[in-house]
């Protein structure tokens, strides 16, 4: 099944946005969640759980692609060359969302917002297909008869 950028991104605002609520409701409470996030440099505290699970999905990975989980979790570490490259990523993406919409004279409401899945597609290191080979020239028309 293939997806358009628009139902990629209703897909993970159906799926994603309620599992980040419960932390970002602990904040708004002036509680506090189990173990808030650390070592945060792109993401807000309260996009965290929603950012995860887009990576799960979107490159079809699990915690352990980008955090250190033996001998012990530790999910602030940047001892992994992934953690720190998909910071690079979220950025470039965050660039390009901001710049979208002004690029091609849109409200930024307006603009699919590009997102992991957008290149990924559900695979760690995204594929390139070849590209189609060149159309066949086109046959001359026919003269008609004098």
């Amino acid at each position: 099944m293939r997806l358009n950028a628009r139902t990629a991104v209703a897909l993970l605002v159906v799926f994603l946005a309620p599992a980040g609520a419960a932390w970002a409701q602990a904040g708004a409470e002036g509680g506090q969640a189990a173990n808030p996030p650390k070592n945060l440099q792109i993401l807000k505290p309260q996009e965290v759980g929603p950012a995860m699970r887009a990576f799960a999905f979107g490159l079809g990975v699990q915690c352990g692609y980008c955090h250190v989980m033996e001998p012990a979790r530790d999910m602030a570490s940047d001892e992994k060359q992934t953690k720190k490259t998909a910071r690079v990523m979220l950025q470039m993406v965050n660039h390009v969302n901001e710049t979208l919409a002004s690029g091609i004279g849109k409200p930024a409401a307006d603009v699919s917002k590009v997102q992991c899945a957008t290149c990924h597609r559900g695979k760690a290191i995204p594929e390139t297909p070849e590209p189609p080979p060149p159309a066949a020239p086109a046959a001359a028309p026919a003269q008609a008869p004098r």
